[in-house]
C-alpha cells in the first residue's frame, strides 16, 4: 500500500538531488542568509498653512496630505532630499538625513526667519538646509 507517509518518503529520499534531509538543512540555510536588509523611514510633517512636497534621487516622494510625507524603505546611511513648496511659494530648501538601521526619524517642518529647519522630534535639535545648492 503506498500512503502519503510513504510518497512523502519517497520522495524525500530517491526524488531530491542531495538524498534527503541533507537537501532541506542546504535549502534552510540558503534561504537564511538571503533574508532581507532591514529598512527604515523618514516622515516629515509640516504646518498647515505651507502646502510642502519632498523630492528625492531626483524623484517626488508621495505626500499624504498637503503637509504630511512618508520616505519609506530606506536604507541606513545618509540621504539627502530637497523640500520643495507649493507654487514656489518660498525657495527650495535641501538637507542631509542621518537613517538609521532598521528605525525611524520624525521631522517638523519649522519655518525660520526667511528659510525652513527640520525639527528632530527625538533629539529636539533642528537640521539646518544645506547653503548654497
Amino acid at each position: 500500500m503506498f500512503n502519503i507517509y510513504s510518497k512523502a518518503q519517497y520522495f524525500i529520499h530517491k526524488a531530491l538531488p542531495f538524498r534527503g534531509w541533507g537537501f532541506i538543512l542546504f535549502t534552510a540555510l540558503c534561504v537564511k542568509g538571503v533574508s532581507a536588509q532591514p529598512l527604515s523611514y523618514i516622515y516629515i510633517q509640516g504646518d498647515k498653512h505651507t502646502p510642502f512636497y519632498v523630492k528625492m534621487n531626483g524623484q517626488m516622494q508621495p505626500r499624504y496630505g498637503k503637509n504630511h510625507c512618508i520616505i519609506s524603505s530606506l536604507k541606513a546611511g545618509q540621504v539627502a532630499i530637497e523640500v520643495l513648496f507649493q507654487q514656489n511659494g518660498f525657495p527650495a530648501e535641501k538637507f542631509t538625513i542621518d537613517v538609521p538601521e532598521n528605525g525611524s526619524r520624525g521631522f517638523l517642518l519649522d519655518r525660520q526667519g526667511d528659510g525652513f529647519a527640520l525639527y528632530d522630534l527625538k533629539t529636539k535639535s533642528y537640521i539646518k538646509p544645506e547653503e548654497g545648492k
